[in-house]
This record gives C-alpha cells, structure tokens and sequence, in this order.
C-alpha cells in the first residue's frame, strides 16, 4: 500500500475542517491539523494551538513533522493535512518552507478559497477560537498571498496544485480517489 500525503491550505477562516467533514462522507482519508500536530508534538492541549502560532515559526514546524510522524496512521491510504502555507502571528504572514511539505510526503497541495466577506463572518462566529479579526479586504490579500505561497510550494515540490471551493467537494474526492492505486 502507498499511503499519499495531500495538504488542504487556505487562511484560517476559509472553512478548511468543514470541508473536510463533508469530505469524509464520501471517501475515507485520516484528517489532521497543523494546530493538532504540532500541539501533539509539544504535549500540549489541543485548545492551545491558536496561542501556538505566535510562537518560533522555525521551531514549530520541526514540531508539525513531528507531530505528523507520530500522529500518521500507517495503515491509512490517504492522509489529509489541514494547514497553512503562510502563518499570521497577528504583525506579519510569514511563509512556510516547502521543505516542511517535502517532509511531510505531500504529493497534492489544495487551496481552499471563497469570498472574503464570508471568511471574515467565518471568523466572527467561531467563538473557540482566538484569531486576528481584519476587515474583508485585508483577508482578500491575505487568501492572495497564501495562493501564491501554496501554488510556490507545489511548483518547488513538482506535485500538483488545485484551487478549490466549498461548491467543489465532489470533485475534490473524485481527484483524490482518482489517485489511489487499485
């Protein structure tokens, strides 16, 4: 069995977990966040990884390979990655090395994308969760930056690269099944 490794991207907000759980209604994938890994790695709880992200960005994602590799199920044919490819400590987005996504075995990076205007109300209503709060077009350019940051990766790492949509869940897991070996 070859397992793959696919990271699901986007600005925090953007609805990266509820895809996922509609995902999994219709194909069968491990799901785990970059917040879970890490926290993982650090023996930390799960509810800590918003407070995470202001910490060593370096120091960070040796945790999130870390925490993958101890979080991964082996006997999973395909593992789904929910993270980031730039990081928001509330001063400035810092990117993140495609050498983190080459550690990780990614062979598809996905952006999950939508309108800014509904990130931002994403944003308002999740009360368990401590973010930034920026106004609908800062969350524009910052969904800008983290396109062209994942679509970098995927170039450097020569795997493919997809923009996706909360609309595009069915063909999303047609994608994937597509690229399970029978």
């Amino acid at each position: 069995m070859k397992q793959e490794t696919i990271a699901v991207t986007g600005v925090s907000g953007v609805g990266k977990t509820t895809l996922l759980h509609r995902l999994a209604k219709l194909i069968d994938f491990q799901h785990v966040t970059g917040g879970s890994l890490i926290a993982t790695a650090r023996n930390a709880p799960l509810e800590a990884r918003d407070v995470i992200r202001y910490d060593n960005l370096d120091e960070n994602q040796r945790l999130l390979i870390e925490g993958f590799v101890l979080t991964r199920d082996q006997n999973s044919n395909l593992v789904i990655m929910d993270g980031h490819v730039v990081i928001d400590d509330g001063n400035r987005l810092s990117n993140i090395s495609s050498e983190v996504f080459r550690a990780l075995g990614v062979s598809v990076m996905v952006h999950l994308e939508s309108e800014p205007e509904r990130i931002a109300a994403n944003r308002r209503g999740d009360t368990s969760r401590s973010r930034p709060f920026y106004p609908s077009d800062i969350l524009g350019q910052h969904q800008a930056i983290s396109r062209a940051q994942a679509k970098a990766v995927a170039d450097i790492l020569g795997i493919p690269f997809h923009i996706v949509t909360h609309n595009d869940t069915e063909q999303l897991a047609r994608l994937l099944v597509a690229r399970q070996p029978l």
